[in-house]
């Protein structure tokens, strides 16, 4: 969506119908906010919103605006250009051996593309960093870190990777190009999953994560937003640019940041402290109470504020939001996201095991129905049987009978 603004002209933007930006966001209000021209300079001002309006990750009331500055509403990123978007410069050129295809996305590191891998001639991602970046050293680590952390991982439920590399000044790495589009994308706008569904996706990421465990690595970054749906609708991990092996994490000094998405961060996380594979099982927890509810497990004005509330507050009880939920679920969730991390499900096993029991309970006993219509159809069957024993003794006996007075009556 593109809304242009002239000075002396303002944007509206909100869930209402009347705004002129109209955001089918659970998470934006009503009247969130408004972009005004003034004397040749452009304003956001907030409309007193339940969540706040963010400005290039900070929050504000009123604050002047310029070109490329990011403005977030509830979940919906808007961001103030000057000129109509260019056609993008990378479509239709060969990086490492990869046609560029179709954008698919964009991130704070970089884009990832829709490809053609020439050499194979099958479709990929490709996810590049951004041209900004190419000459900071920390960045480039990063990107080449993430690339090698899912390079070692041969799994079902995780995004393969196919090649990593430098082509014209473009660090890039190609993967499995996922069909079905996010998670994230599946719930937007408050929207939910089924309990069925919701725990299958669970089962399916907890699996992964159970993989990766095994290999000592720690993702740091669970959301809906690195759930992917391949066109079987089997959902895989991606995005491991952040994650850290378990040693490496240890045997690093105390000089650490706080990594992880505010909305599904564990405590440890957000305390700065280390990270292993109870934080990703707090991050799953938090997304599974996303998915199933609608609604973040915590709600702040700022990310500050809902980091905060992550080490000292609880979240309202799954059961109160949704009612009809499973208790058994609920169990396993609220399990999930404990503060501390030894009371935590202890292992992505675990998860995987206590999910699979919620889904036979939610399934119901099936095979104890086709039982009972069996004894039901064999009982029926012996009633038949029974009847016809009858009429036919009935016969017999008519027989007898009439044969004895028909032979007493000859005699």
């Amino acid at each position: 969506m593109a809304v242009e603004i002239k000075v002396g002209q303002a944007v509206t933007i909100g869930r209402g119908s009347s705004n002129s930006m109209h955001l089918s966001d659970m998470l934006a209000s009503r009247n969130h906010c408004r972009v005004e021209g003034r004397q040749g300079e452009f304003y956001v001002i907030d409309g007193g919103s339940r969540n706040g309006t963010f400005l290039n990750g900070r929050t504000v009331r009123e604050s002047r605006l310029t070109p490329g500055d990011q403005i977030l509403v509830g979940e919906t990123l808007i961001t103030l250009q000057t000129e109509p978007p260019a056609v993008d410069s990378l479509i239709g050129r060969n990086i490492g051996g990869h046609r560029i295809l179709q954008l698919l996305g964009k991130g704070g590191m970089g884009r990832v593309y829709k490809a053609l891998q020439l050499s194979l001639d099958r479709i990929v991602a490709i996810k590049i960093l951004s041209r900004q970046y190419a000459d900071n050293t920390a960045f480039i680590e990063r990107f080449k870190r993430e690339a090698m952390s899912l390079a070692q991982l041969n799994d079902p439920n995780i995004v393969a990777v196919f090649d990593v590399g430098e082509s014209d000044g473009f660090h890039y790495f190609s993967m499995e190009h996922m069909t079905g589009g996010s998670i994230s994308r599946k719930i937007s706008s408050g929207r939910k999953l089924p309990p069925e569904r919701a725990v299958r996706v669970m089962i399916d990421v907890a699996r992964g994560l159970m993989y990766a465990e095994g290999k000592g690595i720690v993702h740091r970054d669970i959301k809906p937003e690195n759930m992917m749906l391949d066109g079987q609708d089997n959902v895989k991990i991606c995005d491991l640019g952040i994650a850290q092996s378990v040693n490496e994490t240890l045997g690093r000094d105390n000089q650490r940041g706080v990594f992880g998405s505010p909305h599904y961060i564990a405590p440890e996380q957000a305390r700065g402290g280390a990270a292993d594979h109870r934080s990703d099982i707090y991050s799953l927890g938090a997304s599974f109470y996303r998915i199933v509810t609608g609604r973040t497990i915590f709600k702040g004005s700022s990310a500050r504020d809902i980091i905060l509330k992550h080490i000292y507050e609880e979240p309202p009880p799954v059961k109160q939001l949704e009612p009809s939920l499973p208790n058994s679920l609920c169990r396993v969730l609220e399990k999930m996201i404990r503060k501390n991390p030894d009371e935590r499900c202890q292992t992505a096993r675990e998860v995987v095991d206590a999910l699979e029991e919620v889904e036979r309970k939610m399934r119901g006993p099936r095979v104890s129905h086709v039982r009972i219509r069996s004894k039901l159809k064999s009982n029926r069957a012996t009633r038949k049987r029974a009847a016809r024993l009858v009429a036919a003794g009935a016969a017999a006996i008519i027989l007898v009978i009439v044969g004895y007075l028909i032979a007493e009556y000859i005699w």
